[in-house]
């Protein structure tokens, strides 16, 4: 038998690391595997790859995909890269897919949380197959109406009482085709504010809504703050709602 120097097998085990590090960032789905995602991975010298906190989900841009809402660590660009979907299962009853980030764990750094959302496509329209993310089969997500949510904790999955729910929400910011979750500035029982992106190219816009037996129905785009443009395309609208508004953000 041929004795290798201790450095060859040495480099051997580095490039079987370096192969394992491409699998895990390139995601391939194996059909009939597990969904849970990795644990703490090391993505070269610093980085390495964690669980994203998702925080909601909203109907895609057309039956075969989703957006994922997610929390990530810190404001500065350096926290965070890589934030990405991938072992994506499905079956004929649900869609399971693991949402992960890389980032470069620091002591007191990375601190706070941003919102961001990234898009799972399935390889056909999702329907009303049951969600399933980081495989976390207690908060698997359900079609609720126009939206998703969470079923209630005695099993039952009806579209939740709350016209503020995020399932109702995140239907409306779908339903106007924005390319961001936007942010919500007023919601009650009848009415809702949002501010959004339409385009990432255009200014913020603000689209009013109103409760219809069908979920939140636009009547109303706006570009300035308070109550005037609002209340002249819907003179029902509340001015407790509207009055202290700042222009659109």
């Amino acid at each position: 038998m041929t004795k290798r120097p201790v450095l060859w097998v040495a480099g051997a085990l580095v490039a079987a690391g370096a192969v394992a590090a491409v699998v895990l960032t390139a995601g391939g789905g194996v059909p009939g595997a597990g969904a849970a995602a990795p644990g703490p991975t090391t993505m070269g010298a610093e980085w390495r790859s964690f669980r994203a906190d998702v925080t909601g989900i909203r109907p895609g841009q057309d039956d075969a995909s989703l957006f994922v809402q997610v929390a990530l660590p810190g404001k500065d660009p350096g926290c965070v890269r890589e934030p990405r979907i991938e072992q994506v299962v499905e079956t004929k009853t649900d869609v399971r897919a693991d949402v992960v980030y890389s980032t470069r764990p620091a002591s007191g750094g990375c601190q706070d949380k941003v919102p961001a959302e990234l898009r799972l496509t399935t390889s056909s329209p999702v329907a009303d197959r049951t969600v399933v993310l980081n495989g976390d089969n207690g908060n698997a997500w359900h079609k609720l109406g126009a939206g998703w949510g969470h079923c209630a904790p005695q099993g039952t999955c009806a579209p939740p009482a709350d016209h503020c729910d995020p399932a109702w929400i995140g239907a409306a910011v779908s339903a106007t085709g924005a390319e961001s979750a936007g942010t919500t500035r007023a919601c009650d029982p009848g009415w809702l504010v949002l501010d959004l992106l339409v385009r990432q190219t255009d200014p913020p816009a603000r689209a009013v809504f109103r409760w219809s037996d069908a979920g939140w129905t636009s009547f109303a785009q706006v570009r300035t703050a308070g109550c005037t443009d609002i209340r002249a395309a819907e003179p029902k609208f509340p001015v407790a709602l509207c009055k202290t508004l700042p222009a659109p953000a």
